[in-house]
């Protein structure tokens, strides 16, 4: 049926891959956009669409093509965007202006929590994602709006130089910080699309757990047995001189931002994941090697 087909944008990405495959496992007909024929989308029971998901173009066909009434939009002001703010919001209005075309049913996109809270060096957030929900909230387009906190994901991010090492967790961070699955991002989505009544017009945070960095590896060597070492990724005057956008988000993160909690998450998600029930869902290190004993 048309009203169980979702298109989800940038489909192989960090969110996206996981979006898809809560939507599925929610019982959706999933569309994933790539941009190559090579993707491994199709292994896991989501159908391919090869298009360009930031170009007008491209979505009017991705969504003509699939019939999708519900899409699941992200965007990347680091990759896609090249960390140019006005681009990313000119694909954040692609994808709201397609869908208000194909006349979609229920838009939900991928903000972050508190985006306007943050200060004005968060770029990738203060000055993009807090202008595309704007766009979102006056377009007609009926839209609910998710978002999240910190990854647990980041927490093996090789293409960011962080991959997951048996015996030691790294982040920007050391600090108690607020944290979810992008796999929850997926299942808040499933459930906010089942129950469109309710959700249409409103937002959610997600936040599954909070922590500090050593609580973090006392989960990851409860889950792997062995000992783990919580260390910085990189010494703060670097994070601070290299990484502005970054440390000017990670400075909210410790001053105990977002204002959202896990407790009112699981009203909506009550398994939302803890950083145990991440490290035994993620499975492996980034060597392949499991982590579960």
């Amino acid at each position: 049926m048309t009203s169980d087909k979702v298109l989800v944008l940038n489909a192989t990405g960090k969110v996206g891959r996981n979006a898809c495959r809560a939507l599925r496992e929610a019982g959706f007909d999933v569309y994933g956009t790539t941009r190559s024929g090579k993707s491994d989308l199709a292994s896991l029971g989501v159908h391919p669409v090869v298009c360009n998901y930031t170009e007008r173009a491209g979505l009017d066909r991705a969504l003509a093509e699939t019939g999708a009434k519900k899409v699941f939009a992200i965007t990347d002001y680091f990759g896609a965007a090249k960390s140019r703010p006005e681009i990313e919001i000119q694909h954040g209005k692609n994808a709201i202006d397609a869908a208000k075309a194909a006349k979609v049913e229920h838009f939900i996109f991928v903000s972050v929590a508190d985006a306007e809270r943050f200060n004005d060096h968060v770029t990738h957030i203060k000055k993009t994602k807090v202008l595309i929900e704007e766009y979102l909230r006056t377009s007609g387009v009926p839209y609910s709006i998710l978002r999240p906190t910190a990854f647990f994901d980041n927490f093996d991010d090789a293409k960011n130089w962080n991959p997951l090492k048996k015996g030691s967790i790294k982040f920007l961070t050391t600090k108690h910080c607020k944290y979810c699955a992008t796999y929850d991002i997926g299942r808040a989505a499933a459930i906010m699309f089942k129950n469109p009544k309710e959700w249409l017009g409103r937002s959610l945070d997600v936040i599954g757990w909070e922590g500090d960095l050593s609580q973090v590896a006392a989960a990851l060597e409860k889950v792997g047995g062995v000992p783990v070492k919580a260390r910085l990724a990189l010494p703060i005057i670097l994070r601070r001189l290299l990484l502005k956008d970054l440390h000017n988000m990670f400075l909210y993160f410790e001053a105990g931002g977002p204002t959202g909690t896990p407790e009112e998450f699981k009203k909506v998600l009550p398994d939302a994941m803890s950083a145990e029930d991440w490290f035994r869902f993620h499975g492996r290190y980034a060597n392949g090697e499991p982590i579960a004993r």
